[in-house]
């Protein structure tokens, strides 16, 4: 109805700028409207004792205004109002047509795979439509995006999906080409957690729309999947770390599966697990860091007899394991019986080195576990600096 009215959709109206055609100032218009509601306020105030009972007062204030709209609006159009949008010029911007190539493409709704139907959407008349009015540039996404020439160089094997990433590098790209819009074909799996404020900010700010379309479910009926994977960047060797696993899940509650960490080739930790009647639990597992070196580690549920995807099952992250000795620096004043003990404590513990500095009378200092004769020879470190050479300190 509003288009059978006004033309337009409504779209039009909320995006467009009102403008005046008319060459006669704005500030005439103004007075123009503002004159005849004082005439007609007149009239009807000269008459008002013709008037019969009934149309006085609230009624004649709603007459006075209903005859002020009208000739307004009488007025508006001799000033040719008109609603101002700002449009692609045809062949001088770019579309930028980014599609998904992540793993999860590679999954089958309705007979056919998600990338399957994003290629069959671009050769059936998409790249054809956008390419008779713009010059149209194809991109692949993963953890980025990367230019590819046509739909057959698409592959869906991308480990992951960021779209926030893929859409900050577009903004960027912006700066020097004419990209006027970009369309997103994405089953919308995104792997980073969504699109920052600074990417939404920058993509605002380039006046840069994103047109999005879905491919596949929005929620899988039956599966599992693995939503986080935490653990520390960096870690001693042969020391003992706990792994933060992020489960979510749908049609599995109450079923059990058997939760593995594994790195290097061999299996780090495991244990079977009940899938909570909830969309998300949260499992906590143990496992050695093992020997110095960065290192790939794994984390996987088995698949689920009936599971409509297995790939998202697994989530791999890094971790740096270092063989060097914490240094730590103890001060004391006198000696202590907790100074016994704190040595004993880490005697045994290949990755801690105690470095002590006590003071046994006013003018001898005891060092134990320095590295060389000049460490600590002159007292506590006087520059700031010389603290470095330290992880933590016991004063």
């Amino acid at each position: 109805m509003f288009e059978f009215l006004f033309r337009y959709p409504a779209s039009v109206f909320s995006k467009g700028t009102f403008v005046l055609l008319g060459s006669w100032p704005r500030w005439l218009l103004y007075a123009a409207i503002f004159g005849a509601a004082m005439v007609i306020g007149g009239v009807i105030w000269q008459k008002r004792s013709r008037l019969a009972p009934s149309l006085r007062g609230i009624r004649m204030l709603a007459l006075w205004s209903l005859q002020t709209a009208f000739l307004a609006l009488l007025l508006l159009l001799l000033w040719e109002p008109a609603i101002s949008v700002a449009a692609l010029k045809p062949q001088q911007n770019i579309i930028a047509v980014v599609v998904d190539d992540s793993r999860s493409m590679s999954l089958r709704d309705v007979g056919e795979s998600r990338e399957q139907q994003a290629v069959d959407l671009l050769n059936r008349g998409l790249l054809k439509d956008l390419g008779s009015r713009f010059q149209v540039r194809l991109y692949r996404l993963g953890a980025g995006i990367e230019r590819i020439q046509n739909s057959a160089q698409l592959n869906p094997t991308e480990p992951a999906t960021l779209i926030g990433k893929g859409l900050r590098q577009l903004a960027d790209e912006a700066a020097t080409l004419p990209i006027g819009a970009v369309v997103l074909v994405s089953d919308g799996a995104d792997n980073s957690g969504g699109i920052d404020l600074d990417t939404l900010s920058e993509l605002r700010r380039r006046r840069l729309p994103v047109n999005t379309i879905g491919l596949g479910k929005e929620h899988l009926t039956n599966d599992i999947e693995l939503d986080g994977f935490d653990i520390p960047a960096k870690a001693l060797a042969d020391s003992r770390l706990q792994a933060q696993i992020t489960i979510r899940q749908d049609g599995f509650s109450g079923k059990r599966a058997k939760l593995v960490l594994t790195g290097g080739g061999s299996i780090l930790a495991s244990r079977d697990i009940k899938i909570a009647d909830a969309p998300e639990q949260v499992e906590s597992i143990e496992f050695n860091a093992g020997k110095a070196g960065v290192k790939n580690i794994e984390a996987r549920i088995g698949p689920l007899p009936g599971e409509d995807n297995a790939e998202n099952n697994r989530r791999t992250t890094v971790l740096s394991v270092d063989d060097s000795k914490r240094r730590i620096l103890y001060v004391e004043g006198e000696p202590r019986w907790e100074y016994k003990f704190l040595r004993r404590a880490v005697e045994d513990d290949a990755a801690l080195q105690v470095v002590s500095m006590l003071r046994t009378t006013q003018n001898k200092i005891y060092r134990q576990g320095i590295a060389s004769q000049n460490e600590l020879a002159e007292g506590f470190p006087s520059k700031p600096e010389d603290l470095f050479e330290y992880q933590g300190m016991i004063i």
